[in-house]
């Protein structure tokens, strides 16, 4: 059973995914500074950023895996003549590991560090520690995803 004329509706999917997926890491550049200029709501926006996290990133970073094999197993690719997706897959996987147990963990810490007020000796010193773990866990992941697009667009490796 020819199965072609699912792809176009596989690739809207998955890109859409990408979309939900990673658009909302792209902001978090701009969201961490206000946060830090506005103690009082570091916070909230800990929260907001594990929730979007865990019911909105990683769902939809883990329907990509999902619509991707299907893409493959519609054109029958084989993955050993495809360089360029071996890669790409291989960065995914790494991404998603990481966001899950990396900075998922670093994000559920700041949630519980920002959520009893200062002492009197002032902030917890964790606090910034933890946040410059996930700034450079955003930065990584920054990398892997421009690099899975450069991949999946451009098809350097034939």
């Amino acid at each position: 059973m020819d199965l072609a004329w699912l792809f176009p509706w596989l690739l809207f999917a998955h890109v859409l995914g990408a979309i939900v997926a990673f658009g909302f890491g792209f902001a978090a550049p701009l969201i961490g500074p206000m946060a830090a200029a506005e103690p009082q709501h570091g916070n909230f926006v800990a929260r907001l950023n594990l929730r979007v996290n865990t019911r909105l990133v990683r769902p939809a970073a883990l329907s990509m895996a999902v619509t991707g094999v299907a893409m493959i197993l519609v054109l029958g690719l084989d993955l050993t003549k495809n360089l360029w997706l071996d890669i790409a897959i291989v960065l995914y996987v790494i991404a998603v590991l990481y966001a899950t147990f990396v900075q998922g963990k670093n994000g559920e810490r700041l949630v519980d560090l920002t959520s009893t007020p200062p002492g009197p000796g002032g902030p917890n010193p964790e606090i910034p520690a933890t946040v410059k773990k996930l700034q450079q866990g955003g930065m990584i992941l920054f990398v892997l995803i421009v690099a899975i697009v450069f991949l999946m667009v451009v098809k350097p490796f034939r």
